[in-house]
């Protein structure tokens, strides 16, 4: 596991993203295949769905129980089999990622796509990037991206932000929400 110093010396061009804010300002483009979305509502819709029906085999589970307040966009991103056992999620960079304040990526200009992305009390928006530059960050420590979290780093540092999954498990590709 990488110091914090070594961390942030590969997360350099991440950081900079962070601390620059003015987030969601340019329509995402990419020639990569994934869902581009402008609706919000959508990307909440895909965020949040906790339906199973996309996914053909549960037999790639251990314990069925351990899955019961999983939604099907963490289900893509966290299932056993993206990390390898000897991924170390240290409490130390969420520790350190909490005495930065996360860079102060909350503050920053969201250009109007934080007022979009409000269900009920919370900033959906908000609340899946403070758990994305987590993951982010441990993945950084570790010095191991898994393909997954390769292209959502990407999808961020081009303007947009993954929100989902659409097709069938292994199938399918990422559903980014552009705000232009």
């Amino acid at each position: 596991m990488k110091t914090w110093d070594q961390v942030i010396e590969g997360a350099v061009e991440f950081i900079s993203f962070l601390e620059k804010g003015n987030f969601y300002n340019t329509k995402f483009s990419t020639e990569k295949d994934y869902k581009i979305i402008f609706d919000a509502n959508l990307g909440i819709d895909y965020a949040t769905n906790d339906s199973f029906d996309d996914f053909d085999d549960f037999d790639d589970f251990d314990d069925f129980d351990d899955f019961d307040d999983f939604d099907e966009w963490e289900t893509v991103t966290d299932t056993p089999d993206i990390f390898p056992e000897s991924f170390e999620w240290s409490d130390r960079i969420k520790y350190k990622l909490k005495q930065k304040n996360y860079f102060g990526f909350e503050n920053q200009d969201f250009n109007g796509a934080k007022e979009k992305w409000i269900t009920g009390e919370a900033c959906l928006i908000v609340e899946l990037m403070y758990r994305d530059i987590g993951i982010i960050f441990q993945c950084y420590a570790n010095d191991y991206f898994p393909t997954i979290w390769k292209e959502i780093l990407e999808v961020y540092l081009n303007g947009g932000f993954s929100c989902g999954w659409d097709g069938h498990l292994p199938e399918g590709k990422i559903v980014v929400f552009s705000n232009q």
